[in-house]
């Protein structure tokens, strides 16, 4: 089954259990429901779609160990699966540098970017050259969710089970997990041992101030805090951001160390398409650095750096478009990257090049919209432009490069609305306004008619 496939199964599914329990009396009313849930889809509007972009590489762990910036034990914990040197992206090095000249920086790239590996190299790489043999918490790392804390103990204990496997020895950097899902018992075993790295959320942390028996994460001298990671730190924003500002400000004056390095990473940070690298770092930094209560430059605000898969350098013609839509399906990868078709995607669905040259991520867009793109650009009928490009994305999703990579690696993103309530103006009932968007006032009426709850 393919994605779009089990999209729309789930789709299918969700739309017989809302409309399984809706009973109403009102035809009007009832067929405004239908209308809107059936037709409209009103609370399953079409999937997004994104391709994930290629990005610039750089060098590998190993190559850093080499060049001596990194200690050597980090070549053998940083491996791909099988066994192979992580190869890095251009911004995880970027990253990985500003931390290892010890300067508090932000990343701000897409889901799958690496994100994680920008702040644990260098974590790492600090606590495997200070006496890794204390038992002191020298990084906390603070995520939203615990689902986020839960999947990063998993992708640490893969890491170290590969090291001990290769190496036969036990890692010397130790990590745990510390929220509201631990037993009493792992909690005071977690206490008495503290471990280099603590996984947590900010409400764990807060309470790590405040209760005696957890001052050995925080106080020195049982304590060596050199790193504060915010994961997701565009969450914190408004009443919960404060809170958490205040929060890392109180952390940072227990920790006793007024050089602690502090950290963020971030898929989504600044909206809007006229914003400029240099205008987005500077928007970041000035948030950041109200978050963390240091002073974070612009310069320390790392972006993820893209290329191109394909290489026409412009959206292709009319011409050159119909004759692709017209021609066979590619079936290789060679061919996908030549075909004019492939460009128009990816500069559709996947990156758009600003006035400095730099490219960047395009919002997402539907499939159908991105056929009636090209519809309107090849004069040919959107159902044909709808299906190959469902081709193009799946069949470019299952082949690979020559790194491993997917030509068309994508995300599709559903939202799904829960649907609360039909909201009516006082009118006759032949005139009555419904909506199901919560508002004061009907729209576009002459006269001010307030809007109801039913």
């Amino acid at each position: 089954m393919s994605i779009f496939d089990l999209r729309q199964s789930v789709i299918d599914e969700y739309s017989k259990y809302v409309q399984s329990f809706l009973s109403i009396t009102d035809d009007r009313i009832r067929a405004f429901i239908e209308e809107s849930l059936l037709k409209n889809q009103a609370l399953w509007p079409d999937a997004l779609l994104q391709l994930n972009p290629s990005y610039e590489m750089a060098s590998t762990v190993k190559d850093l160990v080499i060049e001596g910036k990194l200690h050597p034990l980090c070549a053998d914990i940083f491996l791909a699966d099988g066994g192979d040197p992580i190869r890095l992206y251009l911004h995880q090095q970027e990253a990985i540098e500003k931390a290892l000249n010890h300067k508090h920086f932000i990343v701000t790239s897409g889901t799958g970017s690496g994100k994680t590996l920008t702040y644990f190299v260098p974590i790492f790489d600090a606590i495997l050259r200070t006496n890794p043999e204390e038992a002191k918490t020298r990084a906390i790392i603070v995520y939203p969710m615990n689902a986020l804390v839960n999947s990063q103990e998993e992708a640490l204990r893969r890491l170290l089970t590969q090291y001990k496997n290769l190496t036969g020895k036990e890692c010397p950097v130790r990590f745990s997990k510390y929220t509201g899902q631990e037993k009493g018992q792992e909690k005071q075993n977690i206490q008495k041992n503290p471990p280099h790295i603590l996984l947590t959320n900010y409400v764990m942390l807060e309470l790590m101030l405040i209760r005696p028996e957890e001052h050995n994460f925080v106080d020195r001298p049982t304590a060596d805090l050199q790193f504060l990671v915010i994961d997701e730190l565009h969450t914190y924003r408004g009443r919960q951001g404060a809170d958490v500002g205040l929060l890392i400000r109180r952390l940072r004056e227990r920790s006793g160390n007024q050089n602690l390095q502090c950290i963020g990473t971030s898929a989504t940070m600044v909206a809007g398409k006229t914003t400029s690298k240099r205008e987005r770092q500077v928007a970041v930094a000035q948030f950041a650095s109200k978050i963390f209560g240091v002073t974070i430059e612009p310069d320390s605000i790392i972006e993820e750096t893209l290329k191109r898969i394909t290489s026409i350098p412009t959206i292709p013609s009319e011409e050159i478009l119909r004759k692709a839509l017209d021609s066979p399906v590619p079936q290789t990868v060679e061919e996908i990257i030549k075909n004019p078709l492939t460009t128009w995607i990816e500069l559709t669905f996947g990156i758009e090049e600003e006035p400095n040259g730099q490219l960047r991520r395009k919002p997402p867009v539907s499939l159908l919209e991105g056929a009636q793109k090209l519809s309107e650009l090849t004069g040919i009928e959107v159902q044909h432009c709808q299906e190959r490009l469902r081709e193009s994305f799946l069949l470019g999703s299952q082949l690979k490069m020559a790194d491993g990579s997917s030509p068309f690696a994508f995300k599709l993103h559903q939202f799904v609305g829960q649907g609360r309530t039909v909201y009516a103006t006082l009118q006759p009932r032949s005139k009555r306004f419904l909506t199901l968007e919560g508002q004061y006032f009907a729209p576009e009426q002459k006269e001010e008619h307030i809007l109801y709850p039913l």
